[in-house]
């Protein structure tokens, strides 16, 4: 045989690396895929605030009304507070008004207005209902 042969031999491979370009396309690609994630992640953080937020803004809004139907008398006007520790950022508006609605035969209904606000402080989200609620009448109807 040849001593000069300077070729593979069988079952031997070349001791070749990647190229600077293979090097670049791959970290293109993975930085790509990293920013991809990053924004996702963002975007799932942002719904599950929304989320949360529309799920609990009902309840506490409601909590609300509850108290303005026990204690409407001392609810009239325009209110605003938060819903303390239990609740952190949750903050209210409250406007209750008085309405009436005239019917020809029977006279008038007397009812209060509730319109509820409940606003994140930092989230920037808002909810809104408006409940209607019976006055209490100091005499009984017929």
């Amino acid at each position: 045989m040849d001593d000069h042969y300077c070729g593979i031999g069988y079952g031997q491979t070349a001791g070749r690396g990647f190229t600077l370009l293979e090097v670049l396309v791959s970290l293109a690609i993975i930085a790509t895929v990293l920013v991809s994630i990053i924004r996702l992640q963002g975007q799932t953080i942002s719904m599950n605030e929304t989320v949360r937020f529309y799920s609990v803004a009902p309840f506490l809004a409601q909590s609300r009304v509850a108290q303005i139907r026990m204690e409407s008398d001392s609810f009239m006007g325009e209110d605003s507070g938060d819903f303390g520790a239990d609740f952190p950022g949750y903050i209210w508006q409250s406007r209750v008004q008085p309405r009436e609605i005239n019917i020809e035969d029977n006279g008038e209904i007397n009812f209060l207005e509730a319109g509820i606000t409940v606003r994140h402080s930092s989230w920037g989200l808002v909810y809104e209902i408006t409940r209607q609620i019976s006055a209490k009448n100091e005499e009984s109807r017929p």
